[in-house]
């Protein structure tokens, strides 16, 4: 083999390595991603701030007794109180109970949804978030009729539509199409049609709905 031989094949082989190197370590496209269904993540019914639509939307798919959604409670407080008086921003809450994981999460959904038809959603949404370590365990009904009785229900309602699993099909309605937006975990959270997961931080969350304002 004559050294100009050699070299081409050096060359070759210096040309496949790089293409190599480059796949297997360099940057990666991410495959696009639709816009998500604005039908799927709003309904007429969900619960908003500020009703159920506005020019900016923050839709957050939870779990009463998921620990990572207890934490992201704080956040969202803040967020809300930030735009209470901006009829531009709603902050929108599905029910995503994790039933396989959490032997709670179906019966605190019943409780919120039962306190909404009594015109007190956010106030029992909020208590289930700040005392999720008392109920979220064997005995959560006896803590949720307690719950109940502290926001001025009727409790006797209150406890029939828990019996009773009044609002299975919202509850169930609102899974579906959290499972339609591939959501398999929680706290998952949609700006408009950008998907957040996790713990949000409040001052790049803040930043995010601002920028959408304008």
């Amino acid at each position: 083999m004559n050294k100009e031989a050699k070299i081409l094949i050096g060359v070759g082989l210096v040309i496949i390595l790089g293409g190599w190197a480059l796949a297997k370590f360099g940057p990666k496209t991410e495959k696009f991603v639709p816009p998500a269904d604005l039908g799927k993540l709003v309904r007429d019914d969900s619960h908003g701030t500020h009703g159920a639509r506005a020019k900016v939307t923050l839709v957050e798919f939870g779990d009463y007794q998921c620990p990572a959604c207890a934490a992201a409670h704080p956040v969202l407080k803040q967020i809300v109180e930030a735009y209470k008086d901006n009829p531009d921003f709603t902050f929108v809450f599905r029910n995503f109970p994790l039933t396989e994981i959490h032997n709670a999460a179906e019966i605190s959904s019943e409780a919120a949804e039962a306190a909404a038809e009594q015109g007190k959603f956010w106030e029992m949404h909020d208590l289930l978030y700040e005392k999720q370590s008392e109920w979220a365990g064997s005995q959560a009904e006896g803590f949720l009729i307690g719950y109940a009785e502290s926001l001025g229900l009727d409790v006797t309602k209150f406890r029939q539509a828990l019996d009773q699993q009044k609002f299975a099909n919202v509850i169930k309605t609102d899974r579906a199409d959290g499972e339609a937006l591939k959501i398999n975990s929680t706290p998952s959270f949609f700006l408009n049609d950008e998907k957040m997961v996790g713990v949000p931080v409040f001052e790049t969350l803040k930043l995010k709905i601002d920028e959408k304002l304008k």
